[in-house]
C-alpha cells in the first residue's frame, strides 16, 4: 500500500517519511486557477480578502465546506467517496485510515491529490502523479515517470489522518488537463444528533472552533424553523427556514468576549422534530 499520512492541524507525512508543512507546499498556478474556477461565483480568490468582515467570511467559508461535503462542485458526472479501512488510537488520538474512490472520471488522466485543512487560508497540493484503476481506486500506478510509485504497481492510496472531534477533512481530486475536478469531503469523528427524522451537526472549521458550521437535516421542505444558541451569557434566538429539501445551514463564531474556552449549546425546533447539541470551543 503506497501510505500517506496526514494531521489537518499539524504537518502532513509525505510518501517515504518526508516531512512537509502543508501551507507551503507550492501548487502550479494553472492548477490552482482550475480548482477555485469551481467555487461559487464570487468565493474564489476574494474569499479571504482582507476587506471581507468576520461573518461575511464565516458565511462564505460555511456554505462552501458544505457544498464540498454535498460534492456539488465536482464536475457534472464525477464523485469520489472515502472508504473507511482501518480506525483506531494512536497516543490518545483518533487515527482513521482511508481509501480513496472515484466514479465518472476518465482513467487515461492523471490526478493531484490537495487538501484544503482547517489550519490554512486555501487548498494545498499534497500529492500528484495519481491514477484510476478498473475498480475506481486511487492508486499509485507506478507504469510511467510521470506517475507516482508505490511498492507493486497499481499500489492503492491509504490516507491515514488524526482529526479532532468535529473536524472536516476537504480533499479534491483535479486531473491533469484540468477538466475533472473532483471535491470529496467527510468528518471523520462528528459531533451530531438526531431526533425522529432529523440531525443537527456542528463541524470545525478552525483548530479551536473559532468557525463553526452548523448543518441541520431531515426537516420539512421549506418550514420555518426556531433557533436558539448560548454560550455563557450571551443567546440568541430567531426564526429560520428550512430550504427546499428540508436541509438548514448557518455559520457560527461561538467564542465570547474575554472568554479563552467555553460551551455553546444549540437547538433547532420544526414540526415535526427538534434536535439540540452542545460543543466545547477554545484552547
Amino acid at each position: 500500500m503506497r501510505n500517506f499520512h496526514g494531521h489537518w492541524n499539524s504537518s502532513v507525512s509525505g510518501i517515504c517519511g518526508t516531512r512537509i508543512k502543508s501551507s507551503f507546499l507550492g501548487i502550479p498556478t494553472a492548477l490552482m486557477g482550475a480548482l477555485f474556477a469551481l467555487l461559487p461565483s464570487g468565493s474564489s480568490q476574494r474569499l479571504f480578502a482582507q476587506q471581507l468582515d468576520a461573518a461575511q467570511q464565516a458565511t462564505k467559508i460555511s456554505k462552501l465546506t458544505s457544498d464540498w461535503l454535498d460534492g456539488k462542485l465536482s464536475t457534472p458526472g464525477a464523485n469520489g467517496k472515502l472508504r473507511e479501512i482501518a480506525r483506531s488510537t494512536q497516543d490518545g488520538k483518533l487515527k482513521v485510515t482511508y481509501n480513496l474512490f472515484v466514479d465518472g472520471a476518465p482513467r487515461d488522466q492523471n490526478y493531484s491529490l490537495l487538501s484544503w485543512p482547517i489550519t490554512s487560508a486555501k487548498p494545498d497540493e499534497q500529492m500528484k502523479g495519481l491514477s484510476l484503476n478498473r475498480d475506481g481506486v486511487i492508486v499509485c500506478a507506478g507504469k510511467t515517470s510521470e506517475q507516482c510509485r508505490g511498492e507493486k504497481e497499481d499500489d492503492p492510496v491509504n490516507l491515514t489522518l488524526f482529526p479532532t472531534p468535529g473536524e472536516v477533512v476537504r480533499l479534491a481530486l483535479v486531473s491533469s488537463d484540468l477538466k475533472t475536478k473532483i471535491f470529496i469531503g467527510i468528518v471523520p469523528d462528528p459531533i451530531i444528533t438526531n431526533s425522529g427524522t432529523c440531525s443537527l451537526e456542528v463541524i470545525r472549521l478552525t483548530p479551536h472552533f473559532e468557525l463553526a458550521l452548523m448543518r441541520a437535516k431531515g426537516y420539512v421542505d421549506n418550514e420555518t424553523l426556531s433557533f436558539f444558541s448560548k454560550s455563557y451569557d450571551e443567546s440568541k434566538r430567531q426564526d429560520v427556514k428550512a430550504d427546499g429539501e428540508g436541509n438548514f445551514v448557518l455559520a457560527l463564531l461561538p467564542f465570547v468576549k474575554g472568554r479563552r474556552h467555553g460551551k455553546t449549546d444549540l437547538s433547532l425546533k420544526g414540526a415535526t422534530c427538534a434536535a439540540m447539541l452542545s460543543f466545547e470551543w477554545g484552547e
